[in-house]
């Protein structure tokens, strides 16, 4: 009798352990959005956005890998709650919103970011900011050029995984196209764009992937945080041939889904599905660049839009909400939206963009 007493407390007190680490999570989040979105003044909530990033940068929040909101522990447990792979393009987003400074402290910070057997396509992004700060040490610039030109050996183009050398995701346009044409692989860096010219639907929107053996496009064709990926690569190579032209085609087929508040939805072609922050950012970026190319201050009107769209979706303490979870495959979407480290430096990096034109915005 006892001892059932003493296995039914010992199964109790692990229960409550468990719902007690979900509860504080959700308590946490409920209370964060008390009095969200409400900032008017473009400065102080740039400021803010801007100290919490450089908060992320020291300790950055969880980005989840499952959806999971029931039993987290378990997740935490088994570990599978959050993902070295996906923290490097998170920092990556910090950084590229970030002065200098901010990334020759981060290097200090972690001087075994690119460790050569563990190396990731996703780590691409972070060696280009890094490189773009002047902080990507030569001796670990030449260890990642090794890493592609083993690619070029085998492949014509990039896969995002060895393991789907026949895929290839719009998200490594985002990924490694910058760093390509940075480090004078321009010709690979054309190649990866020009391969996706062939799956765009209306020759105009990217699919979530790309399969070379069938050539047939995989996943929604309008996934916004995919988009992103594409106009990130678009616009960090926007120099290279036939970036202009593709910078103007898409902006002006965006325009139309562009939501009253100025956001864009998670599937863009649906305005009924909810805001999503870390593509809406991306797109404001895409129009900052199709105004400097056109001179169509349409394209100006609406980046401006979304930035306002971005701070009604601040909480207040300057965490950017509402962007989706990581996706998990090809057709498999978060169903989480919430805070994320990406989203927070690409709306920072939108709002600085802007800041030229800030009579126009006034």
């Amino acid at each position: 009798m006892i001892l059932m007493v003493y296995i039914l407390t010992l199964i109790g007190t692990i229960a409550l352990i468990f719902f007690s680490v979900d509860w504080t999570i959700e308590l946490y989040k409920w209370q964060s959005r008390i009095h969200i979105g409400r900032w008017t003044d473009r400065k102080a909530w740039q400021q803010t956005v801007e100290k919490k990033a450089r908060q992320w940068l020291y300790k950055s929040p969880t980005v989840q890998i499952t959806d999971q909101d029931r039993l987290v522990l378990w997740d935490m447990l088994k570990g599978n709650y959050r993902s070295t792979t996906i923290q490097s393009w998170q920092d990556a987003g910090l950084l590229l919103s970030l002065p200098e400074q901010d990334a020759q402290e981060y290097v200090k910070r972690h001087p075994s970011l690119f460790i050569k057997e563990n190396w990731q396509i996703d780590q691409s992004l972070l060696a280009y900011v890094l490189k773009k700060k002047d902080a990507l040490y030569m001796e670990t610039e030449k260890e990642i050029k090794e890493h592609f030109i083993s690619y070029q050996q085998t492949e014509q183009t990039i896969p995002y995984r060895k393991t789907l050398p026949h895929i290839r995701f719009v998200d490594t346009i985002g990924l490694v196209c910058p760093f390509l044409h940075q480090c004078d692989f321009s010709d690979l860096a054309i190649r990866q764009i020009e391969e996706y010219d062939h799956c765009l639907w209306e020759e105009v929107f990217p699919p979530h992937a790309y399969d070379l053996a069938s050539h047939k496009p995989l996943g929604v064709f309008d996934w916004a945080r995919g988009w992103g990926w594409y106009v990130l690569g678009l616009i960090e190579t926007a120099d290279l041939p036939g970036n202009k032209k593709r910078i103007l085609n898409l902006s002006n087929h965006l325009l139309p889904f562009q939501k009253a508040d100025g956001g864009f939805s998670c599937l863009v072609f649906n305005p009924n599905e909810r805001f999503e922050s870390s593509g809406s950012a991306l797109f404001g970026l895409l129009f900052v660049h199709a105004y400097r190319v056109s001179g169509d201050e349409r394209y100006l009107n609406a980046a401006i839009k979304i930035e306002k769209a971005l701070m009604k979706a601040t909480r207040r303490d300057g965490t950017i909400d509402f962007a989706q979870g990581d996706t998990k495959g090809i057709g498999s979407y978060s169903q989480i939206f919430d805070r994320m480290p990406f989203a927070q430096g690409m709306g920072l990096y939108l709002s600085k963009t802007l800041d030229i034109y800030e009579k126009t915005i006034g």
